[in-house]
Formats: C-alpha cells, structure tokens, sequence
C-alpha cells in the first residue's frame, strides 16, 4: 500500500485545486438541501488496486469550474496540544475551514497519533452515509506512508468541515450495549465499523447503537466500480 501511495501522490498533488469543491451542503431559500457525494480521489489513491480504475476517478472528480486556490497552511506555535484538539473539533464541525485546516495540520505535525484519534472520532459523530470513516482511514494510511502533505491534509479536512455535520444520529443515540453483526457488505458501514474499532471512544456505545441502528436498515446499494475496489482492501 505504502508503494502505491507514493506512486500516486503527485497525480493527486498536481490536481489539489480541482479536486477541492467549493460546498458540499448547499441551502436554498425554499428548504431545499442539496448534499454532494464525497470525492473518491483519496480513498481510491490508497485503496484501490486498479490503476486504470484510480485515474478514471481521478479525471472525473477533476473539475476546474471548483477550482479553489489553495494557500500555504501556517504553522500554530504556542498552543497546547488538548487546545489543538479541543478547537480542531469545534472549527470543523462549525464548517470553519480556514481555521481548521491550521489547527488540523499543527496536531498532526505535533502528534500524528493524537491527530488521527480525534479525526477518527469526528468521522463517528457524523452521519455513516456521508464516509468520513472512509475518508479518515485514508488519511491514516497516507501519513504513515508518506507524512503529512499541504495539499492532502487540506482535502481531507475540506471535505470533514464543508460537508455539514449531521449530529441527530448521535445526539438521539442511546448508551446500551450493542452486538454487531460481522456480514456487512456497505462501505460506509465497513468502514465506520473499522473506524470504530480502532480506539477507545467517550462515545463507543452510542456510535455501536448508530451503526446497529445503519445495519438493521439492510438497504442495499449498487456499487461503483472504485467502490468495489475499496471495499474489498477494507473489509475485516
């Protein structure tokens, strides 16, 4: 895997401001809600196997009418670390990117570990159909792969802050033990489970209750072809 990143990542660097979306969640005056898919880019880049399948999502999810001039991230001096923490999760889900993205580079710089436990607990609160999981796995990959890179850090954490937090899942979620089932073919269930099994949460329970609560919904969804791919590198 750690190959494959390596042999990827300037593709993906090269095309960083068009890979970016302006919004994901848009608001109009009558109530109605649009949401836009993550892009695949990043998970296919560390989990896909196909490389003809990697540069077709790469091409498609390219669009320079979303260009977003990337700036360079400055570094947060004098701050402590449980302060970087504390604020990286305010900032992002208040949607609060320019800030985020600071403070998200600044933990992961200071204590990568640490960076990944709370981006991880991030992608758990949100809605499992909106893959933050997916996302933040990827992430983990890269940095033990190649460190943390400007313009891959600023899309992972573009995507946890402009796609808005979805909290009615977790905010209604009970705190009783759960059973999970180990037959789940849903990638965004796969890899919130693998997520979930990642760290200790103060959330565990209530996440276990979210995700019974997915699964027991057995809805199927066609899958496209990068979806395949990463499911089967992801799956336990």
């Amino acid at each position: 895997m750690k190959i494959r990143i390596e042999n990827r990542i300037a593709k993906v660097v090269q095309n960083a401001e068009i890979l970016d979306k302006r919004a994901y969640f848009t608001l109009d005056v009558d109530g109605v809600v649009k949401r836009k898919n993550m892009n695949y880019t990043i998970p296919g880049m560390v989990f896909c196997e196909d490389d003809s399948i990697f540069n077709t999502i790469l091409e498609k999810e390219s669009n320079k009418i979303e260009r977003e001039k990337e700036k360079k991230i400055d570094r947060l001096s004098n701050i402590s670390l449980e302060k970087l923490k504390d604020n990286f999760v305010k900032l992002v889900v208040k949607g609060e990117i320019e800030f985020s993205k600071r403070y998200g580079k600044e933990l992961a710089l200071r204590n990568s570990e640490e960076f990944l436990k709370v981006l991880f607990n991030l992608s758990l609160m949100d809605n499992p159909e909106f893959n933050k999981p997916l996302m933040a796995l990827a992430m983990k990959e890269i940095l033990n792969s190649v460190g943390w890179i400007d313009e891959i850090g600023y899309l992972v954490i573009s995507y946890f802050t402009k796609q808005k937090y979805d909290l009615n899942a977790l905010e209604n979620a009970l705190e009783t033990e759960t059973v999970l089932s180990n037959d789940i073919e849903n990638l965004s269930l796969v890899a919130y489970k693998k997520v979930l099994n990642a760290y200790s949460y103060k959330n565990e329970k209530k996440y276990k209750n979210i995700l019974n609560t997915e699964i027991l919904k057995n809805e199927e969804k066609e899958m496209s072809e990068i979806e395949k791919q990463i499911l089967k590198n992801i799956k336990f």
